[in-house]
């Protein structure tokens, strides 16, 4: 059994069971609790206002994409 930490996962593509496209990204979200649960949540940015800025932050600054080594 591999052990590996969350972060090593940021930005890698891939595929979801029942998901229209055919890979998706992993990305960060700040406002998601890490101590609860997994961690992992899907993201929605059409329901979501939270979403929705979580993406635009990493569409549009080039720093917290750096951060979390997202191409």
């Amino acid at each position: 059994m591999d052990t590996f930490k969350g972060e090593e996962l940021l930005g890698l593509p891939i595929k979801a069971p029942n998901a229209v496209n055919e890979k998706i990204y992993l990305l960060p979200m700040m406002t998601i609790s890490m101590f609860k649960g997994t961690g992992v949540v899907t993201c929605v940015p059409s329901d979501s206002p939270d979403d929705w800025m979580a993406t635009c932050d990493l569409r549009n600054k080039k720093a917290l994409r750096e951060k979390y080594g997202i191409t």
